[in-house]
């Protein structure tokens, strides 16, 4: 069976910021806009041509329900090309480029528009299902008394909120989050901690020395008051 290949034309992404920092006001939706945007000017691309429009994204906006759609529609994508959002936790932009060639081989397309997006600042913060509960029956009373019912129903508890981005990073299965997993593997493979910061901090140091090549592929977000135009993470001068 001869192999088809998927050509990667051009690339290009957003600054990589920390959470609730300098992109925080920025959604998902919005952020993946900005790339599509600067992606569809630098290629020249016709968007019309597109067959297919396919986006990762693991904490999906409330108010942007397949995401990749959103995003397309306002990148000024025609709404006569399909999207669809997929969803594989840390893979879920690699995914988006696996399910492209499969749909490809599979003659369903030969141009698509790829991507992830995610905004770890705007994940949510939830309340408890008895305080939902609450809510729900609060809207739903009628008269005077059954409102002043429910209201004296709810208790500070209630207000606690869950947080989004804990549950999404916590594995309902085995209930371990990511840094619980991280060190029950150190443990099982004997990865000592000094291996961990050395290579921690060889990885970092490689990141603030490819910044100057890896500009080219940044597009800058802008605001209302100014231009994001690089990564935030990276420290220069960082030691052990």
């Amino acid at each position: 069976m001869k192999s088809e290949r998927l050509v990667i034309v051009d690339g290009v992404r957003t600054p990589f910021c920390k959470m609730g920092t300098v992109l925080a006001r920025f959604g998902a939706d919005e952020l993946g806009r900005v790339a599509v945007n600067s992606l569809l000017t630098r290629t020249g691309v016709d968007p019309s041509l597109i067959d297919e429009v396919i986006f990762g994204c693991v904490g999906q906006p409330v108010d942007a329900a397949n995401v990749a759609r959103v995003i397309a529609l306002r990148a000024g994508v025609p709404d006569h090309v399909p999207a669809i959002t997929v969803h594989r936790n840390c893979a879920s932009g690699l995914e988006a480029v696996t399910q492209a060639w499969e749909k490809m081989v599979a003659g369903r397309g030969s141009i698509f528009l790829v991507g992830g997006t995610e905004s770890m600042s705007q994940i949510p913060l939830l309340f408890k299902q008895s305080a939902v509960d609450k809510f729900a029956a609060l809207s739903k009373a009628k008269k005077f008394g059954d409102k002043a019912r429910g209201f004296v129903s709810f208790r500070p508890s209630d207000f606690q909120p869950r947080i989004g981005l804990q549950l999404g990073l916590t594995d309902p299965v085995c209930g371990m989050n990511m840094g619980e997993t991280a060190e029950l593997l150190a443990r099982e493979f004997g990865i000592t901690r000094e291996e961990q910061d050395a290579f921690a901090l060889e990885s970092h140091r490689k990141a603030c020395a490819a910044h100057d090549q890896l500009a080219e592929e940044i597009c800058p977000v802008y605001d209302s008051r100014s231009a994001v135009e690089n990564d935030n993470g990276p420290r220069a001068n960082q030691t052990l």
